[in-house]
């Protein structure tokens, strides 16, 4: 996306038999191609703030769009523990978005009642902290279309290497598109 503005300027003589047009046209660019929306708008507004207005200047914003890019589907096959007695679904999550926020939009039941928080050893939800562990998931496929844990994360499950805390996992990865197993709850699947 290349993002122009463009000013024109029309200046009326004073005689009304004659009239005399003046356009000037000054062009600035923004580079938006495959940026996130975040980095879009920040493009965008490197662009120079409008001109004052007068009764003789209008000023045009033209967008010219180059090519748009799909962002990538990451197809979860959710897998619920047969104890919870709820049927496996299928979610599609946008690559960039967060395991557990994407997850609970999406209405999935998540925090498991086993798990014990890693800083207190007792229970209850941390609000996405990455402390409580209630929202690990083990990943069955396509754990390589996540991000790569972080140290804290890796401490916490490093006697169960194919769990993520769902709060720290971003999916697809490197703009990534697949399919992954997900189960929920993995404590109770033991």
């Amino acid at each position: 996306t290349t993002t122009t503005t463009t000013t024109t300027t029309t200046s009326d003589g004073s005689d009304s038999s004659s009239s005399r047009v003046t356009e000037s046209t000054q062009e600035f660019t923004a580079n938006t191609e495959c940026l996130s929306y975040d980095a879009t708008v920040d493009a965008i507004g490197t662009l120079p703030p409008p001109l004052p207005s007068s009764n003789n200047v209008q000023e045009f914003y033209m967008i010219q769009l180059k090519r748009l890019r799909r962002k990538p589907i990451i197809t979860v096959n959710l897998q619920y523990p047969p104890s919870q007695k709820e049927p496996d679904i299928q979610l599609e999550l946008f690559a960039g978005e967060n395991l557990r926020q994407g997850m609970l939009v999406r209405g999935v039941k998540l925090n498991d009642p086993l798990a014990q928080r890693f800083d207190t050893k007792n229970g209850g939800n941390c609000g996405a902290g990455g402390l409580c562990r209630t929202c690990a998931v083990s990943i069955g496929r396509g754990q390589d279309l996540l991000n790569p844990q972080r140290l804290a994360e890796q401490q916490m499950l490093e006697d169960t290497p194919r769990w993520r805390l769902a709060c720290k996992a971003i999916v697809g990865f490197g703009m990534q598109e697949g399919d992954m197993t997900v189960r929920v709850n993995p404590r109770q699947w033991e």
